[in-house]
């Protein structure tokens, strides 16, 4: 082989192993991208569930006042 396939071989081989690194470590930083995102759609539900709970007691207080006022609901 001359000097010229030679090194068309060792380039590609060399971009192919460049571009399979590239491609590992963008699907490592994706995953923890999308392991993050994981958490904190957890961490939103939860303050979500606490929300509509703290709601509920704010209501219930509110509908005792009503009751102790003679305040019809509408």
């Amino acid at each position: 082989m001359d000097n010229q396939v030679i090194t068309t071989i060792v380039s590609t081989g060399g971009a192919v192993i460049v571009g399979l690194a590239g491609m590992w470590f963008s699907t490592n930083q994706l995953g923890k991208r999308l392991d993050d995102l994981s958490r904190r759609i957890e961490r939103l539900e939860e303050d979500n569930k606490q929300f509509f709970q703290w709601l509920g007691r704010i209501e219930n207080r509110v509908s005792r006042i009503e009751d102790k006022l003679g305040i019809q609901p509408h």
